[in-house]
């Protein structure tokens, strides 16, 4: 609910200002903030090439998956992982625009490797109560991350303000399950409830796990400029620039989770999924120069895929079906962008 509402502000905030100066603005391409060179006059040229980096802050985002017990359909799922950032990542954007094209690329990477957020792992072991969590672990996450997003927007005949986009993205997140507090009140070997809830302490790496997405998407853009002139003459040299992207993805994941301590070892599972992501973008750009701007953006998306869960350990080479990976992404970002 909360995201609907914050699309339908997002969209609403971008339409009243295209409303105010549609007929000013030639549109943001490739989402980095550059504008056609047959804009305006009044808009002054900032190149055919732009260059911009930046900080990206991470927001209360996650990934995680889940899975069934292959023998108990009831169990369902019978183990979920959640494997949380709020990072701080460098960005660096390159983009390109000519008369009704333009091309961007978006490339991030961790920065501070510090994070106060804790992963969990969660299970449902008792067949005749699927819905009663029996062992519960939480511990430092130690998120890393990298994302990649290439682009092409083009002009949308008769349409000023609004641009079609295509594009693919990659992202890998990578985590270490580190100084675990576990507690369970399941005993496995007599499959009944303890009297009293059992803890342990795990210290050091307890689980490596990497999580790789990978989206082919298509959508559109929303585009205008604001002289600020028009509101206050000492602001007639700046002007401003909003963009609203939406875009929707078909998804491929991948995951690999390596079990440091389980036996006999080495144990591996994966998930192997496909599915859809859908994703909005909201991009100011502070123009002040002919060659220079800052730019603030904030980022939602959401994905969710399904397919199959795979096991393997010495002895052990087993697949079956019933897997889901989502994951919630929220981030700000911050930049200077210089033209040429």
């Amino acid at each position: 609910m909360n995201s609907r509402l914050l699309f339908a502000a997002l969209t609403l905030l971008t339409a009243s200002i295209l409303t105010v100066d549609s007929s000013r603005g030639q549109g943001l391409v490739g989402g980095f903030g550059h504008y056609s060179r047959t804009a305006s006059a009044s808009i002054p040229d900032i190149g055919e090439y732009s260059a911009s980096l930046g900080f990206r802050k991470y927001i209360n985002s996650f990934t995680s998956y889940q899975f069934p017990d292959p023998e108990q359909p009831q169990l369902d799922p019978i183990s979920r992982l959640e494997w949380p950032w709020e990072q701080t990542a460098g960005v660096v954007k390159l983009g390109y625009v000519t008369n009704g094209f333009g091309f961007g690329i978006d490339f991030a990477s961790t920065l501070f490797l510090p994070s106060f957020l804790k992963a969990q792992d969660s299970d449902w072991e008792d067949p005749n109560n699927p819905g009663q969590k029996t062992t519960f672990s939480e511990g430092k996450a130690k998120p890393r991350m990298w994302t990649f997003d290439g682009n092409v927007a083009v002009n949308i005949p008769s349409m000023t303000i609004l641009k079609a986009v295509a594009g693919y993205r990659a992202q890998q997140f990578s985590f270490t399950y580190t100084d675990v507090l576990q507690g369970t009140i399941w005993d496995e070997d007599t499959q009944t409830y303890r009297p009293v809830a059992v803890f342990d302490f795990l210290p050091g790496a307890v689980i490596e796990f990497t999580e790789y997405y990978k989206h082919w998407y298509g959508g559109g853009i929303l585009s205008a400029g604001l002289d600020l002139g028009l509101l206050a003459e000492a602001l007639a040299s700046w002007q401003l620039f909003l963009r609203f992207q939406g875009d929707y993805a078909y998804v491929k994941a991948n995951n690999l989770d390596f079990h440091i301590l389980r036996t006999p070892g080495p144990r591996f599972t994966a998930e192997t999924t496909t599915g859809s992501s859908w994703h909005i973008n909201l991009t100011t750009e502070l123009r002040l120069s002919e060659r220079f701007a800052f730019c603030l953006e904030g980022d939602f998306m959401r994905i969710c895929t399904r397919g199959s869960h795979h096991w393997t350990e010495p002895g052990t080479d087993r697949s079956w079906d019933g897997a889901k990976v989502w994951s919630e992404q929220k981030y700000l970002t911050a930049s200077g962008l210089l033209a040429f």
